[in-house]
């Protein structure tokens, strides 16, 4: 895991400040282009696989919960900032904490200041951590993304919640990383159908409902 590459930082009155240029340079590294939403990551027909818990997944929840969500998300996509800032505070409420849903939570970026902020979530550590990171990029998402240079703004929030600037480039240049980002989201488009953001699976099934709690509510009912 530890395969970082150097970077070129500075320290100014206490503050780390890494090179404009070198960030982006090590940004426009990452395995992604706009092509890639028609090309690589462009679903296949239509396949018989359904997605399970893997050892590498991030999962919140009791581990004897009995139903399994698994979410595909971009962290720049509207509709899955949408998902988790007016939805997923009554489902882990009603279902996380309860013990009856497992939730898992999948990356497939967009775009590449989506995949950074991937890089920086899983710069984290634990699940917990990884979690609260998400919240935070979600709850923010208005603001980030809406910077003239939105990867500068994840240094700052990186800075912000315990990821140290170095901490973070390492990651950004940690090959392997980077490939289990890229891998995760072309399983997801090749084996599992996923062509838009958030798309979720309930129990192996693509739940294709509205994503209100009111709807998923409704819904889970019936399993749990």
């Amino acid at each position: 895991m530890k395969s970082y590459t150097g970077t070129t930082y500075s320290r100014k009155d206490n503050k780390l400040a890494i090179s404009r240029r070198h960030f982006v340079a090590a940004g426009s590294a990452l395995p992604f282009a706009a092509t890639a939403l028609t090309g690589v990551f462009a679903p296949r027909e239509a396949q018989a696989a359904k997605p399970q818990i893997l050892e590498s997944d991030h999962v919140l929840g009791f581990p004897t919960a009995p139903v399994t969500i698994i979410e595909y998300a971009s962290l720049t996509c509207g509709h899955c900032g949408n998902f988790h800032n007016h939805t997923f505070g009554d489902l882990k409420k009603n279902y996380i904490d309860t013990g009856k849903v497992k939730f898992v939570y999948r990356h497939f970026p967009l775009d590449r200041f989506a995949f950074i902020a991937a890089i920086l979530s899983e710069c984290t550590g634990d699940d917990s951590k990884f979690f609260e990171m998400i919240d935070v990029l979600f709850t923010q998402q208005d603001n980030w993304t809406r910077q003239e240079d939105p990867a500068l703004a994840l240094i700052e929030i990186g800075g912000n919640h315990g990821v140290a600037l170095e901490e973070f480039v390492n990651c950004l240049t940690n090959q392997e990383l980077v490939d289990a980002i890229a891998s995760e989201s072309l399983i997801g488009s090749t084996q599992f159908g996923v062509d838009s953001t958030p798309t979720l699976f309930i129990q192996g099934e693509k739940y294709e409902q509205s994503r209100s709690f009111e709807a998923l509510d409704n819904y889970l009912k019936t399993l749990t």
